[in-house]
């Protein structure tokens, strides 16, 4: 017993002398704090969301966004023309223009406390390139792969560029495996064309889209230029004219896929 009661106030001790020396130790402030460096995002718009990019297709919306803190900020895209003190600036290129550059100047009163030396102005600059919607957009090709679920069960997704209505449009056709997609009612005899999408240069939006046997929701982008990942999931339709969703059997699935062409 004598034992027991030495042990517990040896525990005592050692932790209260633990709580003290925690609570000796002085409160730092600026732990957690940065110093100020300019930071921003290019992002081009697919369906409803945005994937950052250095290179887009047009015409098509660019989403100008600065990263981090700041008391005021001025942006100077492309044209001399062209600025903005919006902390998030939105651009539409009509056409092709290459190579855009991206001046963001930042502005932040110094936080001295933590920083004696810190600079009030940072500026930073980047590069978009602004490139024609057509088939040499880089999401186009053929890529071969598999399900994460079942990956020795392989197969090809291909993303297709087509301009018979007179615009570039893309398409993603088997997805899911061995659904041919939609099909094209304005070709005699119709022709199967894949899902259609939202497409920028290197991702791409599914947003709800009605195939003959399966609804598709997704978001695809390349990982690398021959490595493609999309996210999606299927919901089976009933047969006949009047298409119907079985929600309650909505499945997600995950496709990674090398590029072949």
């Amino acid at each position: 017993m004598r034992l027991q009661l030495t042990a517990i106030l040896l525990s005592i001790i050692l932790i209260s002398a633990k709580c003290s020396r925690d609570d000796d130790l002085p409160f730092d402030a600026c732990k957690d704090k940065v110093a100020f460096k300019a930071d921003f995002t290019i992002e081009e718009k697919i369906g409803d969301t945005s994937f950052i990019t250095n290179r887009a297709l047009a015409p098509g919306y660019l989403f100008f966004k600065a990263k981090g803190e700041y008391d005021s900020v001025r942006w100077f895209i492309g044209d001399p023309q062209n600025t903005s003190t919006r902390f998030n600036h939105v651009l539409y290129f009509e056409q092709a223009e290459g190579n855009v550059q991206v001046t963001f100047i930042g502005y932040r009163k110094p936080k001295t406390q933590c920083f004696p030396n810190e600079k009030t102005i940072d500026t930073l600059k980047k590069t978009v390139t602004i490139v024609p919607r057509d088939n040499k957009a880089a999401i186009v090709g053929r890529y071969l792969g598999y399900n994460t679920n079942n990956p020795s069960d392989t197969f090809s997704v291909y993303i297709n560029a087509d301009n018979s209505v007179g615009i570039w449009q893309y398409f993603v056709k088997n997805l899911p495996k061995n659904c041919p997609g939609a099909f094209s009612g304005s070709d005699a005899p119709p022709r199967f064309i894949g899902l259609n999408v939202s497409a920028g240069n290197f991702a791409f939006s599914i947003d709800n889209g009605s195939t003959v046997c399966r609804a598709v929701i997704g978001f695809g982008y390349l990982k690398t230029n021959d490595t493609l990942t999309i996210n999606y999931t299927v919901t089976p339709m009933s047969s006949g004219p009047l298409f119907i969703y079985y929600e309650n059997e909505r499945k997600e699935f995950t496709f990674i896929g090398i590029r072949k062409h």
